[in-house]
């Protein structure tokens, strides 16, 4: 029986131990830093999201703004805890499984509050670790935010291009399929959903109160967005100027793809070289 109990005890901490070897996968929280100073509670509103493909970094800002980033130009593999020689600054994955990893990265900042200079920086992240607005960003970002059924604008829509001319909308529509790759507009999502409204864009977003008159207009604040529907999956957003208005289109996001996913695919686009 001792032997039995033994043996399962062995097999449970050699199972233990080979799960933090694993590759992070998923969307973690930076929750304390070793630096100079010792290890502190993160001063940062930060997150990594790992893929196969990149790790991109969330930082949320006091005023209700995030940025996106791919700063780290690294998939975090699992890497161990030494580097391969003296001379090795590479980034360094370790402590890692599905609920937590350990980034150890190379610091050159000469006067950082925090960071130290020429030394290791440790960083470890939790996984399932969320604020209530960085819960809504997730969610918009993941295809998961919450709609309402008896509101046909809450969910996610793409920003497809911009009108200037009412009169020319008609005409105009048809061909803002075809030059939205070259679009300033590429990959820029507006989700509302019952109370809140997060833009998300490939480096940066916002998340802001939403009330809605009906399914005519929307307020972020004092002032009123009116809108006219072209179609049950598509709308026009004014933004009036002096002597008229601009109109942004708007179509329902109805594929299964989440906005992350297309975020994730503008950044391979834009910086496949740089992935190492």
């Amino acid at each position: 029986m001792k032997k039995t109990v033994f043996t399962l005890l062995f097999a449970t901490f050699c199972l233990g131990a080979a799960a933090q070897t694993e590759n992070p996968r998923g969307i973690y929280r930076l929750m304390t830093l070793i630096g100079k100073n010792g290890e502190v509670n993160s001063p940062f509103h930060q997150y990594k999201v790992c893929t196969d493909s990149l790790t991109l970094q969330v930082v949320f800002q006091r005023n209700g703004s995030f940025r996106i980033v791919n700063n780290d130009r690294k998939v975090f593999n699992y890497t161990g805890d030494k580097p391969k020689s003296e001379d090795d600054k590479s980034i360094l994955i370790y402590d890692s499984n599905a609920d937590h990893f350990t980034e150890k990265w190379w610091s050159e900042f000469p006067n950082h509050i925090i960071f130290p200079h020429n030394d290791w920086c440790v960083e470890k992240y939790k996984a399932g670790e969320y604020t209530p607005e960085s819960r809504i960003v997730f969610d918009a970002l993941n295809g998961k935010a919450e709609v309402d059924a008896k509101n046909p604008l809450t969910g996610t829509w793409r920003v497809i291009g911009l009108v200037d001319d009412w009169r020319e909308i008609k005409k105009v529509l048809p061909t803002l399929h075809e030059k939205y790759p070259y679009s300033k507009y590429l990959n820029t999502f507006f989700v509302f959903t019952p109370r809140n409204f997060v833009l998300l864009n490939t480096s940066f977003g916002t998340v802001s109160g939403v009330t809605y008159d009906g399914k005519k207009a929307y307020s972020l604040g004092k002032g009123k967005d009116q809108i006219k529907w072209l179609t049950k999956d598509r709308i026009a957003v004014e933004e009036p100027k002096e002597g008229g208005s601009d109109w942004l289109i708007l179509e329902r996001s109805t594929d299964s793809q989440p906005p992350l996913s297309y975020i994730i695919s503008h950044h391979i686009q834009v910086g496949p070289r740089a992935l190492r």
